[in-house]
């Protein structure tokens, strides 16, 4: 089911899985992790290309072992990847918190309440209620 598209009907606390209905029929239970939510990002910091640094890319995919989106660069066809920091995240974008000193909150499901873009933090609400301020590169969406 790898690289299909399905839309999010539901979250089973119990099993911490979203129930997902994929395009073309089926449904699937899966982990947080094992999902990319298809939004929107600002580049930022981009040392390597700093013309693309303010530009909106829409994210499409997350590879685990590079730690990099799969980007679409704004009026192109052309993909790249890009690290989690270069990549600022809205407010409201549901995230999952990892490589957190805080062995507490790593894994936990949360929404961005605030960015702080001078900073290059979030602030974010973790499922079990907690606000926390998290680094760019701490949070997969």
């Amino acid at each position: 089911h790898n690289g299909r598209l399905g839309r999010v009907t539901g979250f089973d606390r119990e099993s911490a899985r979203y129930e997902v209905e994929l395009q073309g029929g089926g449904a699937l239970s899966l982990r947080p992790r094992n999902l990319t939510q298809r939004c929107q990002a600002a580049v930022a910091g981009l040392q390597s290309r700093p013309e693309l640094n303010g530009s909106v890319v829409a994210i499409a995919g997350y590879d685990e072992a590079s730690g990099r989106y799969t980007v679409h660069l704004p009026a192109t066809t052309a993909t790249m990847g890009l690290q989690r920091k270069n990549c600022v995240l809205p407010s409201g974008t549901r995230v999952c918190l990892c490589e957190l000193a805080s062995e507490r909150h790593n894994g936990q499901m949360a929404v961005i309440t605030d960015v702080d873009k001078d900073n290059g933090r979030y602030t974010v609400r973790c499922q079990n209620g907690d606000e926390v301020k998290v680094k760019l590169d701490k949070v997969v969406c």
